[in-house]
């Protein structure tokens, strides 16, 4: 009887531990996807400012590869925001026009920042390249025709900064929950299953005394009609108590 118990209990901590590890993996990778958005986000907000005021010297008849104050607007805006490592602004073709780094103008950006712009079902687009991200808008004339694009590169530290701080914070809580379930469900079995016990040795013993009587069927109302009772009503609380258990389990997923 006891390795019955040990058996369950068993399968309750392997239960509770497989859904509080799931629920962190996939909080942790949440967060960190809704970090990612928001610094995003951020610096978009600064792409924009630069977006209007290209688009403000177009409307006044000025030529997009004429910008004379652009790589002056491009450092102002990125001084603006230490986040931001670089600005570039490039054509089609991925030849950079204008940029933070005057060493970078001529060159051209890689064939990923090309790609998703192009991909993009907006005007914003976004890529990740080793150490940097990269969040992109597509600038447009008057006529609404593509003219170049803007890229603004940004470190990576701060949203893994960000991910080991709520990392190091969900694996505590983790923990701390699967202690919890560790302490409460062994008990609850264990409640749970002494009941189950009893019921079966007096069904061991009520079917030992019908071996001994020969295999002849028991009378009803015997003490074997009891003991099946008693085990079938063990049988359903027992179903009962693990379902609350489970559903505990999975509001704490």
């Amino acid at each position: 009887m006891g390795t019955i118990r040990v058996r369950f209990i068993i399968v309750a901590l392997v239960v509770s531990f497989f859904a509080v590890g799931m629920a962190a993996f996939l909080n942790y990778f949440k967060y960190k996807s809704t970090i990612s958005s928001i610094v995003k986000s951020r610096v978009l907000v600064i792409g924009r400012n630069i977006e209007n005021s290209v688009q403000a010297s177009l409307q006044v008849g000025l030529q997009f590869m004429e910008l004379g104050t652009m790589n002056q607007l491009l450092a102002r805006e990125k001084a603006s925001d230490r986040l931001i490592r670089g600005i570039d602004v490039f054509d089609h073709t991925g030849q950079i026009i204008y940029s933070t780094d005057r060493s970078r103008v001529g060159e051209r950006v890689p064939n990923a920042w090309t790609d998703a712009a192009a991909r993009a079902k907006s005007t914003e687009w976004s890529t990740e390249t080793g150490e940097e991200h990269i969040a992109g808008i597509s600038l447009k004339n008057n006529f609404d025709l593509t003219v170049g694009y803007l890229a603004m590169r940004y470190s990576a530290d701060e949203v893994e900064r960000a991910a080991k701080v709520a990392g190091r914070e969900i694996l505590l809580t983790s923990i701390m929950s699967f202690v919890a379930i560790a302490l409460v469900a062994p008990l609850a079995l264990i409640l749970v299953i002494r009941r189950f016990e009893r019921d079966l040795r007096a069904l061991e013993a009520a079917a030992s005394h019908l071996e001994d009587r020969g295999g002849d069927a028991p009378p009803a109302g015997t003490a074997f009609d009891a003991a099946i009772g008693n085990l079938r009503s063990s049988l359903r609380e027992a179903n009962g108590a693990l379902d609350d258990l489970r559903a505990r389990l999975d509001a704490v997923g």
